[in-house]
């Protein structure tokens, strides 16, 4: 038989996220709100990246 580990972490992580909006609803969102700020900055920046090569 063989094991799924892929699988298994990724219900581990599932769960451990659940858990910790459980516990602590204010810190999660504040967590997610910094990953959003930094997917943001880094859309922006590449973004911004491509403008000043066309407009080279």
């Amino acid at each position: 038989m063989k094991i799924n580990w892929r699988k298994i972490l990724w219900w581990t992580v599932v769960i451990f996220a659940l858990y910790a909006v459980y516990k602590s609803p204010e810190q999660a969102a504040s967590a997610v709100r910094s990953v959003g700020d930094w997917i943001s900055t880094a859309i922006s920046s590449i973004f911004n990246f491509f403008d000043r090569i066309l407009q080279s």
